[in-house]
């Protein structure tokens, strides 16, 4: 009896050992496992895409090193591309796939695809409507909303205005042309000329505003989505007035607010800040690590600046180039970038 004993005791220790080896090396293989995480960008053209890109690439760099196999592909504003674009990231077995979309519905077969196949997948920057996607995004509702009430106030109710907006089509465009107008509705002085598409780039804003006001020399602000430092260029080479113009956070745009407030210009500077990819990264690491967000839509605060509050160092670089885009935070989250890394220099 007391053999059979030892002996089942033995087997059970030796049983026991194997099993604390065999779990010790799966969670070596769990700790050592590089993950395959893929971004599908869909619009290239204007300098807060590039950030992004080049925001992201560095944040995986500092804070992955080779935990993370990140690749990037863009697809333009092509929504047939880009869904061709994400099924060939889920035929390669990726672990997770981020999406800044070129439209909020059109993606949902595919991004339903990847998910029934246990690929995390992260929106940001425009809104999807896929309810198994996990979305960074900014309220631009809301935003378009803050630039045109910060006009209204800057003209006391009454004035014609511009509208610059941004690509045609994408939802953020959309939303924030929807906030600027809920405003604007609400005030019988305030009139509308016209509407521009800048395509939120500096060199097209320009071109088309040159127009705008050229037909209409009476104009007493303009909203810009972005495109706000060639919207200025505008004004300055027709040497029209230094008109209150809003825009999103450009450091050429907030260098000239710097530049030319005390020659009576007022800006608002308010717009989404390029390191949302890398919030994006960030959120897709934490879930296949085990640690989801609490909730699957987070919302991206928006940093506010005006001719009254710029801080060179701060939120404005006088010696970096006019496109940087000059928010190296996302508030609230603790993640912070330099201005090297944005430009793709380190």
């Amino acid at each position: 009896m007391t053999s059979i004993v030892r002996t089942l005791s033995r087997g059970l220790m030796a049983a026991a050992i194997a099993g604390f080896v065999v779990a010790s090396a799966g969670h070596a293989d769990a700790a050592d496992k590089k993950y395959k995480i893929a971004l599908s960008n869909s619009y290239i053209g204007n300098a807060w895409r590039v950030q992004m890109i080049n925001l992201m690439n560095a944040y995986a760099k500092d804070n992955y090193g080779d935990k993370v196999e990140f690749t990037v592909t863009s697809t333009g504003a092509d929504v047939q591309k880009q869904i061709a674009a994400i099924q060939d990231m889920i035929s390669q077995g990726v672990d997770a796939i981020l999406i800044n979309p070129a439209s909020d519905t059109a993606l949902n077969p595919v991004i339903e695809e990847a998910t029934e196949q246990g690929i995390v997948v992260v929106d940001f920057d425009q809104v999807v409507t896929a309810p198994s996607a996990y979305k960074i995004n900014v309220d631009f509702v809301k935003m378009g909303e803050l630039h045109a009430q910060w006009l209204v106030d800057q003209l006391g109710g009454k004035g014609k205005v511009i509208i610059n907006r941004g690509v045609s089509g994408f939802q953020a465009d959309r939303d924030m042309h929807i906030g600027n107008m809920n405003v604007f509705n609400k005030y019988p002085g305030i009139e509308v000329v016209t509407e521009i598409y800048g395509k939120w780039d500096d060199g097209v804003t320009q071109a088309e505003l040159t127009k705008a006001l050229t037909a209409h020399p009476d104009v007493a602000g303009v909203t810009n989505q972005a495109g706000e430092y060639g919207a200025l260029q505008a004004l300055l080479n027709l040497n029209y007035k230094l008109i209150p113009m809003t825009g999103e956070g450009t450091n050429g745009w907030r260098i000239a607010m710097e530049e030319y407030k005390d020659k009576g210009l007022k800006g608002l500077s308010a717009g989404e800040p390029p390191l949302v990819g890398a919030y994006a990264l960030k959120t897709a690491v934490d879930i296949l690590e085990g640690n989801p967000p609490a909730d699957k839509q987070m919302w991206v605060q928006l940093p506010v600046v005006t001719t009254d509050n710029l801080q060179p160092g701060v939120n404005v670089f006088p010696e970096a180039p006019h496109t940087l885009f000059a928010d190296l935070e996302v508030p609230g989250t603790g993640i912070t970038a330099t201005v090297k890394e944005a430009l793709g220099e380190e």
